[in-house]
């Protein structure tokens, strides 16, 4: 999932034609952590990633899906 949504950040980027450092400054976080965020090395917090979709013109999305049978939904909580 990080690496799809670092892909989805980075041809945006490219496509509006902004470098890495531009993005950082305009979404307030430094170059490393965009770097980051595109290669999908980690997921940043929900904040972040609301940040910098709004600097691309993103909407942000999150879909959460049900366990297949016999997943984790269906073992009881302890």
């Amino acid at each position: 999932m990080n690496d799809t949504i670092g892909t989805a950040i980075r041809l945006r980027r490219r496509a509006l034609g902004i470098t890495q450092a531009r993005l950082a400054r305009l979404a307030g976080l430094d170059q490393p952590a965009v770097s980051r965020l595109e290669s999908g090395s980690r997921l940043p917090p929900l904040p972040v990633l609301e940040r910098v979709a709004d600097v691309l013109g993103l909407r942000l999305t999150i879909s959460l899906e049900a366990a297949p049978p016999d997943g984790p939904a269906d073992r009881p909580l302890r």
